[in-house]
């Protein structure tokens, strides 16, 4: 039974929206030649371009962007799902940039419309990667994501809100999330083993839905990551 893989790309091929390592392009130069894969990240694609060679992004099946709610094959977008956020919604998000209350330090680029997802971080996507290293210290210990988010898919039935990468909540219709890859994936390969490795699977990130559906299928499983050295040892181990 042929392997397939599914790729989250922030945390688990690259560290944090920072560009692959030359130690584990080395690695993954070779790999990707070798083996059959597809991306799914909650950026869209200028962002993973940014991250990922571009040689590994052509030898991808097909990279699912913004959450899944993008498909492309190569540069052509075969699929895109659009979300026009309420009004009621941007005004909330809003208050808490301009809030005193939560997290102070704020950068810029707070609310980032995708088109198909909303993308909403309070210390702002502007911010260094000190910045951005001390809000994710400062969110693990109080977790103002979480609280965020919850309170969001409440006041908001209609939609979902995950945490994103370090700093941000992804927003969307509920359901249009990383699990709707999957049924694309199986149509092409029916009799294959699907293997998903994310690094947002134990916090209840944005790749969680996928591998919680995962649970349910017979043929797929998946793998929690910290880094992309933790993601090494695991596909090593899997070429065993």
């Amino acid at each position: 039974m042929d392997k397939i893989f599914i790729f989250d790309i922030d945390g688990t091929l690259t560290p944090s929206r920072l560009r692959m390592t030359e130690e584990f392009a080395k690695f993954f130069d070779k790999w990707s030649s070798e083996n059959k894969y597809y991306l799914v990240t909650g950026s869209d694609l200028d962002k993973t371009k940014e991250q990922l060679p571009i040689a590994y992004m052509d030898r991808a099946v097909a990279i699912f962007t913004c959450c899944g709610n993008e498909m492309w094959l190569g540069d052509k977008q075969v699929l895109t799902k659009q979300f026009k956020p309420p009004q009621d919604l941007l005004d909330y998000l809003q208050k808490l940039i301009d809030s005193e209350f939560n997290y102070p330090v704020k950068t810029g680029n707070h609310i980032e419309d995708r088109g198909s997802l909303l993308n909403f971080s309070i210390v702002g996507r502007d911010c260094s990667l000190i910045q951005r290293l001390d809000y994710y210290r400062y969110d693990k210990q109080l977790d103002e994501r979480k609280d965020i988010a919850d309170y969001i898919m409440k006041k908001w039935p209609e939609l979902d809100a995950v945490l994103g990468g370090q700093i941000s909540i992804d927003i969307y219709p509920k359901g249009n999330d990383k699990s709707q890859v999957l049924e694309h994936i199986e149509k092409r390969h029916p009799s294959g083993e699907i293997i998903f490795i994310g690094d947002g699977i134990e916090n209840g990130g944005n790749d969680y839905p996928l591998a919680l559906l995962m649970d349910n299928i017979e043929g797929c499983d998946w793998y929690n990551t910290k880094d992309w050295k933790q993601t090494k040892l695991i596909l090593e181990k899997l070429s065993d």
